[in-house]
């Protein structure tokens, strides 16, 4: 998860971002990325990143237009777009498309740069505020909801309004969610490994059994006489729950509550003016204006310390880009949830917004897609000791030194990225590599050393990244060419922005694993390309 940032604005009456009074929200599908190096070190850097383009025509990749809209008529659609309007979400430029099979947002007229373009009251959406009580006890106990996660509570949420069928006022919503979610989580063990990639394995192995654990609690938390939802059914509500959530600050008046707040220092007001004469209007309104903004001031500070979630009908058709700077807000004015345009949309375009800085390995283990060329993507390399050992056997004695130092954990789950390998890896591997003899600690090693020392850790990282590249299954050809051949030959899968969707055939679920790996192939491919000065 991101940390909350400054708000990107609500829009103002005009349809024009305003500044917002309360922070943006966050999308909750994963944890925070693996660190990315804080700066270059000498082994690692070579050559300025290439820009986007070039980077794609670099590695042969074409650059491929936007597919066209094909807008969503169905009637299952339009029963919950008409009830979202009727709930008071606004979204007049915006119609649900499928693009080339991914469902997302389409401009329906021209849409320029921080134009208002969504706008879902809070009382539309699914929220979780701070210790809230048991909203559905008739469901599970209250002893659960209390203990279970916040990822869990929603999912309940969820489950519990399926069970009510079309009594429930959230059905038109239910009913257009997918009725699977393809995520890794839903992926048998032999699917798991053709993500050809140990580190998000162990990942989606422990969250496995993590959400099955889940499960086993709520099977012994259902209220009296209500049988516990299948494993499947509460694995496709959690999945829901984390690649379609936001979570931002939380404020606990509503608008309805803020109107009657005026309403009553408006009555003091003039009350206070009839008793003590008309010379008294104008402190009279200055102190009622002063406790007013002192109420939104007092509100909108213990909002930065309190946090909800929401599940927010219509904006979680929004795909996902990482070059987007649109960002879901709650505007504290409006008592909504709101995003203004990032750039400028032509009518038939997709809209995105950014679910914040994500690797690939968060993106695919909650939302079931790799973005490609994704700035903020890297490889976890949790073998480089074992590649370090096939050249240089460092010393016992070394190890308990740089264990003590906290720096063993840096050789352990290592964060390539495209420039290279972190400053503390670097800082482990000069210490552990160092002659004999050579003074002080770890701590001595975190500046570069003299060219010999350098070359040997330079040796080191082109080793660890061409057998990391050698011990993945295929290569990076090879599975350009499985993504070529599309869906009958196992590829085909992937892109930006897909948010985890209907579930898909094998065939497909499998192209959706070869489009990552080749991502995180290409991060290690970019990464020796730097390390050697291009030679690879």
């Amino acid at each position: 998860m991101r940390h909350l940032g400054a708000s990107s604005g609500a829009a103002g009456p005009a349809g024009r971002r305003a500044p917002a009074a309360s922070g943006r929200l966050q999308q909750q599908g994963c944890a925070r990325p693996p660190p990315r190096p804080r700066r270059r070190a000498p082994a690692a850097a070579a050559q300025p990143q290439p820009s986007a383009p070039a980077a794609a025509a670099a590695a042969g990749r074409p650059q491929q237009q936007a597919p066209p809209p094909a807008y969503l008529e169905d009637s299952a659609t339009a029963a919950f777009l008409a009830w979202a309007r009727g709930a008071g979400a606004s979204f007049e430029r915006l119609r649900p498309a499928s693009f080339a099979g991914l469902r997302g947002l389409a401009a329906a007229a021209p849409i320029k740069a921080d134009d208002l373009i969504l706008s879902v009251p809070r009382g539309a959406a699914i929220t979780l505020p701070p210790k809230q009580r048991c909203p559905c006890p008739e469901f599970v106990t209250p002893a659960f909801w209390d203990a279970a996660p916040w990822f869990v509570r929603l999912g309940v949420r969820l489950l519990a309004e399926r069970a009510k069928g079309p009594s429930s006022g959230l059905a038109p919503y239910l009913q257009q969610l997918p009725k699977a979610v393809d995520t890794p989580v839903s992926w048998s063990g032999e699917r798991l490994q053709q993500l050809q990639y140990p580190y998000l394995i162990q990942k989606v192995t422990e969250q496995q059994q993590e959400w099955a654990a889940l499960h086993e609690g709520l099977c012994a938390g259902m209220a009296p006489g209500v049988p516990p939802p299948s494993r499947a059914d509460f694995f496709w509500a959690l999945a829901c729950v984390r690649s379609r959530t936001f979570s931002g600050p939380y404020v606990a008046s509503t608008l309805s509550d803020r109107l009657r707040l005026a309403g009553l220092v408006a009555f003091l007001v003039v009350g206070n003016t009839l008793a003590q004469g008309p010379d008294s209007l104008a402190n009279s309104a200055g102190a009622a204006v002063a406790a007013f903004v002192f109420n939104i001031l007092y509100e909108t500070i213990l909002s930065g310390k309190l946090k909800q979630y929401a599940l927010c009908p219509v904006i979680d058709l929004a795909n996902h880009s990482s070059s987007e700077t649109a960002e879901v807000s709650y505007d504290y004015f409006r008592d909504a949830f709101v995003v203004a345009a990032g750039r400028d949309y032509a009518p038939g375009s997709q809209v995105f917004v950014s679910y914040g800085t994500q690797s690939n390995d968060s993106l695919m283990q909650y939302y079931g897609f790799a973005e490609p060329s994704n700035p903020a993507d890297s490889y976890v390399m949790v073998s480089l000791l074992k590649w370090l050992e096939q050249l240089a056997q460092p010393s016992q004695a070394r190890l308990g030194e740089l264990n003590g130092a906290g720096l063993l954990p840096a050789l352990q789950e290592v964060a390539v990225t495209r420039q290279g390998f972190a400053p503390r890896t670097l800082q482990a591997l000069r210490f552990l590599l160092a002659p004999d003899g050579a003074p002080g600690g770890p701590a001595a090693f975190e500046a570069p050393g003299g060219a010999a020392l350098e070359e040997r850790v330079g040796l080191v990282l082109v080793h660890a990244c061409r057998q990391e590249l050698a011990a993945l299954g295929t290569s990076l050809e090879e599975d350009l060419a499985l993504a070529a051949a599309g869906p009958g030959g196992g590829g085909g899968g992937g892109g930006a922005g897909r948010r985890g969707g209907a579930r898909r055939d094998g065939g497909a679920a499998d192209a959706a694993a070869v489009a990552f790996r080749i991502e995180k192939k290409r991060v290690l491919a970019e990464c020796l390309r730097q390390l050697t000065g291009g030679s690879g």
